[in-house]
Formats: C-alpha cells, structure tokens, sequence
C-alpha cells in the first residue's frame, strides 16, 4: 500500500488509507456487490482542492523528545 501512495503522489494524485472500513466489511461487500474476500484497507483518492479550508488545517505535534525514549 505504501508504493500505491507514493506513486499516486508521484503523479500529482492525493490519496488517504481508510483502514476503518474494515470495521464495515459487510456494508462495504454489499455496496461493491463483492461476496469473497477479505476487506482490510481502502484508499480514498483525487485531486486535491488547494482552496478548501480543510486542506489548510494544520495540527500541533508533541516534540520528539516528550514521545520517544532511544536506548543504546
């Protein structure tokens, strides 16, 4: 999946993972018409609209030190 997305991205195509869907198999595989199988991950994929506010947001991350302990 992680070649999937960066090639999307290669060629200018935005993607997103969307690993919950497997939670909703059944509702999935009915919608699809899909009767074998297993769901693990679907991947949500366009264009990206720059001028969404959405695409704009921004979040806090906790610094590198405060989550992670390295070991020698």
């Amino acid at each position: 999946m992680q070649t999937l997305l960066l090639a999307m991205t290669a060629y200018g195509v935005a993607s997103c993972p969307q690993g919950l869907l497997s939670f909703y198999a059944d509702t999935v595989r009915a919608e699809l018409g899909v009767t074998e199988g297993r769901l693990l991950v679907g991947v949500s994929f366009g264009h990206t609209d720059e001028e969404a506010p959405v695409n704009r947001v921004t979040t806090e991350r906790a610094a590198l030190e405060e989550v992670t302990t390295f070991h020698a």
